[in-house]
């Protein structure tokens, strides 16, 4: 009786987090995955109310749970890498083989030792192996995250349905803990997942995009101010800070305003929350110069180079500077962002210097090996170091 009461519990909160994905199943092929994943937990939830013809069914849909919970965290956490062939070749053999032993009607108590081994046991290993995949896609895939909120919305949905996925295989294989237990697994992650969508959903599966604000006059004006400045005042090594050039915008009698919008005053100018949001523009503003003059001086080409690198350096909080890489910058990938300043440089010397050695200019510039550097710089620029060379 308990465990229909969580399968039910289960199977409605699956109804809620499919509604909230469908939103995003069009745009994003990580959201339909991870759309097929829930519908699995669906399924299994619901298979005991289900005919018995349709119980096979069920559970071909249901043990398909593993591998998308591997797809979808390698989509989501580790995107623009392909998915591996030995990672897709586990994922379609951990449900594939199963299922069609269940369909041809192989009975797993009567069959040959090695057939057993093919169609139960190798299976049950690859799902063991597809969680462990999954979580550490999660764990790579989250250091170079520029997006603040979706690291965390990230981590709390994976992190919650690798652990009752795995909870749920694990328990189920070796026989331990009972049935109400796993379903019980399922639904603590399912609410977990619900809550943090309602708590702080922005854009899960695509990078977020700068929201619109509210336009008010006071805002309009600083706004106006801001972009003054920055003509003025532009960002070049040894200029005054942008606090500097913004104030001394400020200070002027007259202040360009937009048409349509009547004088107002400095200290009209400092009173509602569009006004901060553009004072917080404005100390982002302070980093992003600070950050495109270290970045100018060569920082980048430190090997290894991480963000924690990058912050101490700039004597600042990890997620201050990236918040700057992603909303100024719009980047959402630190290697993105490096690996543009590296490559630029590479691009130059390569036809500049004729004469340097592909590997030397790697080297560098900051890579390792030459193989990461030929894999970044064919993503940069479609094309070879060597054909690039070749087409001064």
């Amino acid at each position: 009786m308990l465990e229909l009461f969580f399968s039910a519990s289960g199977a409605g909160a699956c109804i809620v987090l499919m509604m909230l994905i469908l939103k995003d199943f069009y745009h994003s092929i990580a959201a339909r995955a991870f759309l097929v994943l829930i519908f699995g937990a669906f399924v299994h939830l619901c298979y005991r109310w289900l005919p018995e013809h349709l119980v096979v069914y069920a559970f071909m849909v249901s043990s398909s749970t593993p591998a998308f919970f591997w797809i979808s965290s390698r989509l989501i956490f580790q995107e623009g890498h392909s998915l591996p062939i030995i990672g897709l070749f586990i994922a379609l053999y951990s449900f594939i083989t199963p299922a069609v032993a269940t369909l041809l009607g192989l009975n797993v108590d009567t069959s040959p030792s090695w057939l057993v081994l093919v169609t139960k046991t190798i299976p049950q290993w690859f799902e063991y192996a597809l969680v462990i995949m999954g979580l550490v896609a999660l764990l790579r895939g989250r250091a170079d995250d520029m997006v603040e909120s979706r690291r965390r919305l990230r981590w709390a949905i994976m992190g919650g349905a690798g652990l009752s996925l795995g909870w749920s295989i694990f328990s189920f294989n070796f026989k331990f803990g009972s049935a109400a237990s796993r379903v019980l697994a399922i639904d603590i992650s399912l609410l977990i997942i619900i809550w943090f969508l309602f708590k702080g959903r922005t854009d899960i599966w695509v990078a977020k995009r700068r929201s619109k604000r509210k336009q008010h006059p006071s805002y309009t004006v600083v706004e106006s101010v801001v972009k003054q400045a920055r003509r003025e005042y532009p960002i070049v090594a040894d200029t005054v800070s942008a606090t500097t050039a913004i104030r001394s915008a400020t200070s002027k009698k007259e202040v360009d305003r937009p048409e349509g919008v009547e004088s107002v005053s400095n200290s009209e100018v400092v009173v509602d929350q569009a006004t901060f949001d553009v004072v917080e523009e404005i100390r982002e503003s302070e980093v992003l110069v600070s950050l495109k003059l270290l970045m100018n001086d060569g920082f980048y080409r430190r090997e290894s180079l991480a963000l924690k690198h990058l912050a101490k350096e700039m004597a600042l909080p990890e997620y201050r500077v990236r918040a700057v890489i992603n909303k100024e910058l719009g980047y959402r990938n630190f290697n993105e962002f490096i690996n543009e300043y590296r490559i630029k440089e590479a691009a130059e010397r390569l036809l500049n210097e004729p004469d340097t050695p592909i590997s030397n200019i790697a080297l560098d510039i900051g890579y390792r090996t030459l193989s990461s550097f030929n894999r970044a710089f064919r993503k940069e620029k479609q094309t070879t170091p060597t054909a690039y060379r070749e087409q001064k």
